[in-house]
């Protein structure tokens, strides 16, 4: 049997979190709560922002609780993956989605790379997390099961723009371990750190051909 790291993946509007599990301690779910910040006050907290700033290049990227409270602050980015259209209308005019809007222009990327930006700075802190918590050999001997959750109501192109940049950020890399799996389940945002145990009581990991869930591997 195939050992596998699950990996939830909560990447919401405002805060994002992470929380994984070993397959042959299922009941040991750890949540990350450890984020890079100046300040060192961010030790105890299970989500970190989802916000970034871009410092003078791409080599620069702030993101989390290190984004500059004096700069110009790249937020709510997650919803310029929705037209307009599909927008509910109370938020299709916020300042802070039309903020959003100005910054995504000013930086002169693409909504998906903006998002994958982001998820590329979790992802790595994901796998620093587990490395530091359980050492570099189980991470590099496990495969990796991903769970990230999708708002239920998303369209399609929504979902695939998202599921473009998780590949952007990543997740799907080659690994010595096998091919990683890459889980998009239609569940409030919330869900993806109770989807792990769920996932994580099997003794493998099957994928059902009729689930309405979207399954991509590397």
């Amino acid at each position: 049997m195939d050992e596998y790291i699950i990996i939830g993946i909560d990447f919401g509007t405002t805060y994002s979190g992470v929380a994984w599990a070993y397959s042959n301690e299922p009941e040991d779910i750890e949540v990350v709560t450890t984020w890079e910040s100046e300040l060192n006050h961010c030790s105890d907290l299970e989500k970190t922002p989802t916000q970034l700033s871009f410092c003078k290049g791409d080599d620069n990227i702030k993101w989390g609780y290190n984004v500059p409270a004096n700069g110009e602050v790249l937020e709510w980015f997650k919803l310029l993956l929705l037209k307009e259209k599909d927008l509910p209308l109370d938020m299709r005019n916020s300042p802070k989605l039309n903020e959003a809007r100005r910054l995504q222009e000013v930086s002169n990327k693409d909504v998906v790379d903006i998002v994958a930006c982001f998820l590329t700075q979790l992802w790595k802190h994901a796998l620093r997390s587990i490395e530091e918590a359980n050492g570099e050999n189980l991470l590099e001997k496990c495969r990796l099961y991903v769970v990230m959750t999708l708002p239920a109501i998303w369209p399609h192109y929504a979902q695939e723009s998202m599921r473009k940049a998780a590949e952007k950020a990543g997740f799907l890399s080659k690994r010595h371990a096998g091919e990683t799996i890459l889980k998009f389940v239609s569940e409030p945002e919330a869900a993806a750190l109770a989807t792990i145990k769920d996932h994580s009581k099997k003794s493998t990991i099957q994928v059902s051909e009729n689930s309405s869930s979207k399954t991509f591997k590397s």
